[in-house]
């Protein structure tokens, strides 16, 4: 394959591109004003630079490289962050950014704070050059303050037609059509979060005829110090009729992994999927998944988890499966396809389980946001609790739950409750209402009583409908602005915070885009805030 040279020299995100801070914002109790104390500022500003790859054995369509590709890269979406546990200023964030978004072709790009989220340094993950894209971003600090990211490279052939052809036994890697790696930047290399070691390969899949293959990756590591050195990775494993959530360890940060053991398993016409992995404060090692049937299906999914006591060499039953009604994709009247649906993450504190999901009630019809917790290490769940505010208009969707070392906790969620701006780059959205969107906190004492109310961490609500990535190539019908995003944290001196990492297209932040392949700005950007928890 032809050679893909990857970055040009990164430089710092301008103090400019910072929304101001709110202080003055307007009367308190308002969704759409009381932004006190909320921040965010605009992460992707690095140039980043790759030339079309027309070279490549899996692109046969000369028009990508002709007019549907942009060297500095358009879309920026799905994304994921963490807060270094050893200096709470240092923040990493990774996402996808995307060369083609017509064809979707895109790469990881990660995002590097070292004095609290005011400026940013980012550049494309190094080493995977023979892929053509790489995907599903995340993650993860150990408690020494070193970062982990658990990659899914995948191949498919872009046909002359522009079409998908995902029957990839002559593409370059020969015969794969995805892999796992693990991608490490250590203290001993340092800076963490810039300088990345070559990729670690934990499993190699081939799609084709009765192969099998490999998506929705996820890393933990060591967060509580109680086993130093461990590294956590999990992802489904699936054939088309039956899948397989399994689970690989490394004990040596990461340089050696044992073999994928299967902790869950389903067959069609519902699979299990979307695994997240983590340590508990005692130790345990967790793994919740989901099992979901065909969107569009209308019926109903769950949520599980596993637990290890032995870090990670056995694992128990799955505990109670907490149902959901599950909803549509896209939620009209917009066209991205609706990501996973529901996040799980530990309490520092007390050491419950915190699960957050998606519930679509079918009697309004709405998209909502449900909250459980788990005093017996998944085994059995409390009475859910919605997390929106129930007379809110418009549907909310792709959670994110994390948790304080202090133990307050907080759920941010896609919102679309606010009509869309006057600035809407499409003029006729201009005051269309459950079709733009916000991003929404909810946060809660360590026993779970909520503190305040809603709180809006975007300081401009933003169109999902402005040039977003095409995930079915030419032909496809749906659009992305990712499956999840980005949040965690803090508790410091300072106070307590949350910190995320979204997508947003505000003409308000698009510094550093340029035009290409066919689009103009304004583009998906990654857009990072801090919200102060009341």
């Amino acid at each position: 394959m032809a050679s893909r040279s990857r970055i040009l020299p990164t430089l710092v995100a301008a103090l400019g591109v910072v929304a101001a801070l709110a202080a003055s914002a307007g009367a308190a109790g308002s969704y759409d004003t009381d932004t006190t104390g909320v921040v965010n500022v605009q992460a992707s500003t690095t140039p980043l630079f790759q030339p079309c790859p027309s070279g490549a054995p899996w692109l046969r369509d000369p028009e990508v490289c002709a007019s549907r590709w942009s060297a500095f890269a358009n879309d920026k979406s799905e994304s994921d962050l963490a807060v270094d546990p050893t200096n709470p200023n240092h923040i990493v964030g990774m996402s996808k950014a995307f060369f083609s978004p017509k064809d979707y072709l895109f790469e990881l790009v990660w995002y590097d704070s070292t004095d609290g989220g005011q400026t940013w340094k980012s550049g494309i993950l190094p080493g995977y050059d023979e892929w053509m894209d790489t995907t599903d971003p995340v993650v993860a600090f150990d408690s020494q303050g070193n970062l982990y990211a658990l990659v899914l490279p995948f191949n498919f052939v872009i046909e002359p037609s522009g079409d998908h052809n995902w029957d990839v036994g002559h593409v370059s890697p020969q015969g794969l059509n995805d892999a796992i790696y693990l991608s490490r930047s250590l203290k001993s290399d340092g800076p963490v979060g810039q300088k990345w070691q070559p990729p670690v390969l934990l499993a190699t899949y081939h799609a084709s005829g009765l192969g099998i293959t490999a998506d929705k990756q996820w890393i933990g590591a060591d967060t509580f110090g109680e086993h130093p050195g461990s590294v956590y990775a999990s992802w489904i494993v699936f054939d088309g009729a039956a899948l397989n959530t399994v689970v690989s360890v490394s004990t040596d940060h990461g340089a050696h992994f044992t073999p994928p053991q299967v902790v869950s398993s389903a067959t069609k016409p519902k699979f299990n999927g979307d695994p997240y992995v983590f340590e508990g404060p005692e130790g345990n090692v967790y793994v919740g998944y989901d099992t979901l049937p065909p969107k569009q299906s209308y019926t109903t999914g769950g949520f599980q988890a596993v637990v290890s006591h032995d870090n990670g060499q056995t694992w128990s039953k799955p505990g109670q499966q907490l149902t959901t009604s599950v909803g549509p994709t896209p939620y009209v009247p917009d066209t991205f396809r609706d990501g996973t649906p529901y996040s799980m993450t530990v309490n520092p504190a007390n050491g419950k389980l915190l699960l957050a999901y998606e519930n679509y009630d079918r009697s309004l019809p709405k998209g909502n946001i449900w909250l459980a917790q788990s005093a017996d290490e998944g085994k059995t769940w409390s009475k859910p609790v919605q997390v929106n505010d129930p007379a809110a208009p418009g549907d909310t969707f792709q959670q994110k739950v994390f948790a304080a070392p202090n133990g307050e906790f907080g759920v941010a969620f896609y919102d679309r409750r606010l009509a869309c701006p006057a600035n809407d780059p499409i003029p006729a959205n201009v005051g269309l209402t459950n079709t733009c969107i916000d991003v929404t906190v909810q946060f809660y004492a360590e026993d779970g009583t909520r503190i305040g109310g809603n709180r809006r961490a975007t300081l401009q609500t933003w169109d999902p409908n402005v040039a977003p990535p095409q995930p079915g190539g030419l032909s496809g019908t749906k659009t992305f602005i990712g499956d999840y995003f980005g949040g965690a944290m803090t508790s410091t001196a300072e106070g307590t915070f949350a910190h995320l990492l979204f997508v947003s297209t505000s003409p308000d932040y698009q510094a550093g885009a340029v035009a290409g392949g066919g689009f103009v700005p304004p583009y998906q950007q990654q857009i990072y805030a801090r919200v102060p928890a009341p």
